[in-house]
């Protein structure tokens, strides 16, 4: 299953770095000259940020495309705000749609047109038509364009300076930032950590230290669902057990667990002392689930505005895509749910993003290759009822398009041009005859993670139909995120907040103390001596022919993610050595398996994002 890997003897070239030194306070736009920015970026207090920001400025192309970005996100808000005002209250639809005359002195008849300027009401009428709900739809959303607008200006101050990182500390100027890996620029900024010294508890920073403190959040979140704490499986009357993790619900998580004053967390590398302390548990629990039911609450008043505004941005984003090309609705998609339950600890987006996306094509042929004859029979005879209707009907707008005139009939040539295209996805008349545990096999080599029960089951529709929830049509994403504001206060208040001392038990028994780097997930030290499962690995080389000396299960990560991840970081960062003893071992002894079986391979061109 494994394909792994790369020579873990390459060195990365090392860089030299003129000396450069300078104060803080003398920011961007100077000629640097040696010794002009030697202390610029010395103890830097929050490290998690800084590293965050870096990443993001390499993934995100640089300063001008952050900005650009950011300013774009704000003129959204502020255009959905305007756009859906103006729809509901600037508009005069009785005359749009002829049911009135556009005024006393003009009588309107088939033949006349209705102009913009009877349409479009002046804005002292608009505004005349606000109500109380008016100002409590707009009080949110403006408040959302303020923290955009906090947003830009925020970018534009702290990126300038990750700007003047890249350039002098690392010596990579905007224009060259693409032609650089990810790998090279974490190696830049491990070399730069002599000169700059910016993190003053550890002299040298090893990848790791950088990957855990850019997803720290992220890898409580990752074990949080590893562990089965959060609630993401419903067991729903009719349907059976359903997966539901939206975006709303993470936001929610983020701020209730990792960003808002009530968190766990008393800064962004700290836990809350409290919060190690097995005294205070009930107390901390019985604070959280009066935390979680304000929230809950909160939810439920902004619901309407959060759904209709969200609803008015989904049809903006995906209507003329889904106008011009109906089947992108039958198109499938990882959840959101999938990129955490299929995520690596210590695994950045784009790392995740290669692993999925290399296993999409497997993924896709298997949910295709089960045939639904019945699916199938009315799918075709709908296509063969909805030609037969619009035939007729572009023949006789041949003739006379005037027909198009007639009230409704252009909703109507939508509607069924719609209905034959979502039906003609799902009529597959080449349909290849594939072995589904082989594709099963190829999905499972690149997410590595899926659930035991499906071993052998990979033909079966259960399975099918699991798989699909964790890999969904456009169509039924979208749904799931339209329903998201209603959804999400329920689950908050009936299934979460039940389980908040689960919560506060998982951040004492999972939170390791590192030194320079703060408080972590215990999984995301990939230790194996104390998080691993012995069931994923041999006895080692110190120990031949002693089992490994098994773990509580409480202290296990589930399905082998500790194993997966050290791998994964392994081959990802070849100069990476762990400093646990048998974890060394467990990825040489992979990497000596993987060489001897694939000897007649090039170690030189084995790829090393198989994970």
């Amino acid at each position: 299953m494994l394909k792994i890997l790369e020579n873990k003897d390459i060195k990365m070239p090392e860089t030299g770095y003129q000396v450069l030194s300078s104060e803080r306070e003398e920011e961007v736009h100077f000629q640097f000259t040696p010794n002009v920015a030697r202390n610029r970026w010395n103890h830097i207090e929050d490290l998690d940020t800084f590293f965050t920001r870096i990443y993001l400025y390499h993934q995100r192309h640089g300063f001008i495309c952050l900005i650009l970005q950011s300013t774009l996100d704000l003129l959204q808000v502020i255009f959905l705000l305007v756009f859906s005002l103006f729809l509901f209250y600037c508009i005069d639809y009785p005359v749009l749609f002829r049911d009135k005359p556009a005024d006393s002195n003009r009588v309107i008849n088939g033949t006349d047109k209705v102009r913009l300027s009877d349409v479009f009401l002046p804005a002292s009428k608009c505004t005349s038509k606000f109500t109380i709900f008016t100002y409590l739809y707009m009080i949110p959303l403006l408040i959302f364009a303020l923290f955009r607008l906090m947003k830009v200006f925020n970018v534009a101050y702290h990126y300038a300076d990750i700007k003047a990182f890249y350039n002098v500390a690392l010596r990579i100027p905007d224009k060259e930032l693409q032609n650089f890996t990810w790998r090279e620029i974490i190696h830049k900024v491990i070399e730069a950590q002599k000169e700059q010294n910016m993190c003053i508890h550890k002299l040298d920073l090893t990848e790791l230290d950088i990957y855990q403190r850019i997803l720290r959040t992220k890898n409580y979140l990752i074990a949080l669902v590893n562990k089965s704490v959060l609630p993401t499986h419903f067991n729903i009357p009719f349907l059976g057990d359903v997966i539901y993790f939206s975006h709303g619900m993470k936001y929610n998580l983020n701020l209730l667990l990792f960003w808002g004053p009530w968190s766990p967390f008393e800064n962004n590398w700290h836990l809350k002392p409290e919060y190690k302390q097995a005294g205070k548990r009930l107390e901390l629990a019985q604070s959280m689930r009066k935390t979680i039911s304000w929230i809950a609450l909160i939810n439920v008043l902004l619901s309407p505005v959060i759904f209709t505004w969200q609803l008015i941005y989904k049809l903006c984003d995906n209507a003329q895509m889904v106008k011009n090309e109906p089947s992108v609705l039958s198109i499938r998609m990882w959840s959101l749910y999938s990129k955490i339950y299929l995520r690596h600890f210590n695994e950045l987006d784009h790392e995740l993003s290669a692993r999925l996306s290399r296993a999409y094509v497997p993924a896709a042929k298997y949910l295709q290759s089960f045939a639904a004859p019945v699916s199938v029979i009315i799918a075709k005879n709908t296509m063969f009822f909805t030609s037969a209707i619009m035939v007729p009907i572009l023949a006789l707008t041949v003739y006379d398009d005037s027909i198009l005139s007639i009230e409704h009939m252009i909703t109507i040539l939508s509607g069924l041009s719609l209905l034959f295209f979502i039906c003609r996805s799902l009529v597959d008349d080449d349909k290849e005859i594939v072995c589904q545990e082989s594709l099963m096999t190829a999905i499972l080599t690149e997410v590595h993670y899926l659930p035991d029960s499906w071993v052998g089951k990979a033909h079966t529709q259960q399975v099918s139909n699991q798989f699909s929830q964790i890999f969904p049509f456009k169509a039924n994403y979208l749904f799931n995120e339209l329903i998201s504001p209603l959804v999400t206060p329920f689950i908050l208040f009936f299934w979460l907040r039940p389980r908040s001392l689960e919560i506060v038990d998982f951040y004492r028994n999972y939170t390791a103390e590192v030194a320079g780097v703060g408080d972590v997930c215990a999984f995301s030290m990939m230790n194996l001596r104390k998080n691993g499962n012995p069931a994923w690995r041999s006895p080692g080389p110190s120990s031949p022919g002693t089992p490994t000396a098994k773990l509580p299960q409480v202290d296990q990560a589930e399905d082998g993610k500790v194993e997966m991840s050290l791998l994964s970081f392994s081959v990802r960062n070849p100069t990476w050595d762990p400093v646990d003893i048998e974890a060394k071992e467990f990825v040489d002894e992979i990497i000596a398996k993987t060489r001897q079986k694939y000897s007649s391979t090039n170690n030189s061109i084995i790829n090393p994002v198989i994970f």
